[in-house]
């Protein structure tokens, strides 16, 4: 996959959108056999020779093991951390336990850190060696989400689920030996995250269009070279075929180099992410089941998908001043109490500024031929991927909330309610204003 693009060391890139884009990772390596260039890679950024490693019992055996046994051999000092987890689900969650495990494990003054895993356990470390200036760099264990370069860090706080700005890794190191054997559901996820890009810029799209925010166009060039290769090469993924997976893990990369360009999650996070975590706060506050975050931006893209495609057929006739002007709340103050149980204060700052302020735009959807403007640019991103539904058919990817096994309230709530989690909008928050959002959702779900 040689014609597929990203960033192997630190950049600086001045941008046509205004601002000079920097790389912070001074290191990503894609490639088989890479777990034994680790050490040599190390010794060329001088980060020490001490080193806590971190992974949980199913990376351990992915690569930690392995891992820790190679730096021996090369005089590192390594001191291995082996993480638990309390959760009420399978799996992994970055909640207070969690952290503390890591936190604790600095009294040993390593010099840098070494995450061993993927979403999770990349998110833990680079949380941790943030607030405590530690570097620190990962070894992926799976081609499952596209937080690794990403300048965040997402946790759950009282169950709530923030991300907290943090540095990106020092070095990313993804050996293609240890990712085509992840399980055949991490594939998918990071498969299902990536598709929901198509969403989340689509969004982006709104937000610049109505309300001048700031839009770099580059990030997404970066994006959608690589899910034009993954909707070629979906049916391989099932397969676990090298050149699919390769392309899956350099289109993840790309995905979270983008938010290190723009320094947020603009180019990577939509309504459907939105869903995703109303989903996954709310279950985990039930205490049930989850399903990885992945699969549940892939349902919800394809639902957010067809949504706004209708949305595109019925443009010309939202009344874009109504939606600007005060008028009725549908949703009030003690529906969100009863929907985010106790997590709503978690919420209520954004859930109140929703409620009360009309949405501020500019001028712009006055102008003589607004609308098919936004139809041609919201259509440039969402058909990047030509066929959603095909795409996650074709790769073998639960496709359906009831797959994934969360109860049809539950779903309809969080296509009602989850835009309340972030003050920014997004189609869910149009869509309502312009008393399309029930009628959709009755259609779709």
């Amino acid at each position: 996959m040689d014609k597929l693009f990203y960033f192997q060391k630190a950049a600086e890139i001045p941008c046509s959108c205004g601002k000079t884009h920097r790389i912070l990772t001074q290191k990503t390596m894609v490639d088989h056999s890479l777990t034994e260039q680790i050490p040599s890679a190390l010794d060329q950024l001088h980060l020490g020779k001490k080193c806590l490693i971190v992974f949980d019992e199913n990376t351990y055996h992915a690569a930690g093991q392995k891992v820790e046994t190679i730096l021996n051999q090369e005089k590192y000092k390594t001191i291995p951390l082996l993480l638990h987890h309390n959760s009420p689900t399978q799996y992994l969650e970055p909640d207070e336990d969690t952290r503390y495990q890591v936190e604790t494990s600095l009294k040993y003054q390593p010099d840098f850190m070494i995450a061993v895993g993927s979403g999770v356990i990349n998110d833990l470390v680079k949380f941790t060696a943030h607030r405590s200036h530690i570097p620190y760099v990962v070894v992926g264990t799976a081609a499952s989400m596209d937080g690794y370069p990403s300048p965040g860090a997402p946790m759950l706080v009282n169950g709530y689920k923030i991300t907290f700005e943090a540095s990106p890794p020092t070095a990313i190191f993804l050996d293609l030996d240890v990712l085509t054997k992840a399980p055949l559901n991490l594939l998918q996820s990071g498969f299902s995250d990536l598709i929901g890009k198509t969403t989340a810029n689509s969004d982006w799209i709104l937000r610049n269009q109505l309300q001048d925010e700031y839009i770099c166009h580059y990030s997404w060039d970066i994006v959608q070279e690589a899910l034009q290769i993954l909707w070629e090469s979906a049916d391989q993924i099932p397969q676990r075929k090298s050149e699919a997976v390769q392309a899956l893990s350099i289109a993840l990369l790309n995905s979270g180099f983008s938010m290190a360009l723009v320094g947020d999650s603009r180019p990577a996070s939509g309504a459907e992410h939105l869903i995703a975590h109303y989903l996954e706060m709310i279950s985990l506050s039930r205490g049930e089941k989850t399903s990885l975050h992945g699969l549940r931006v892939g349902a919800a893209t394809l639902i957010i998908h067809k949504m706004y495609q209708r949305f595109l057929e019925e443009i010309d006739s939202i009344d874009w001043e109504k939606i600007t002007s005060p008028h009725p709340i549908r949703v009030n103050k003690e529906t969100l109490q009863e929907k985010f149980g106790p997590l709503y204060p978690l919420v209520e700052k954004e859930a109140t500024q929703k409620i009360t302020s009309p949405m501020v735009f500019t001028d712009s959807f006055k102008k003589p031929g607004f609308t098919n403007r936004l139809r041609q640019m919201i259509s440039e991103k969402l058909f990047a991927i030509p066929d959603v539904e095909q795409a996650l058919k074709r790769s073998k990817t639960p496709s359906t909330f009831e797959e994934l096994g969360f109860p049809q309230s539950l779903v309809k709530d969080s296509f009602l309610f989850s835009r309340f989690v972030r003050s920014r909008i997004t189609i869910l928050d149009i869509l309502d204003e312009a008393g399309l959002l029930e009628k959709y959702i009755e259609e779709f779900l």
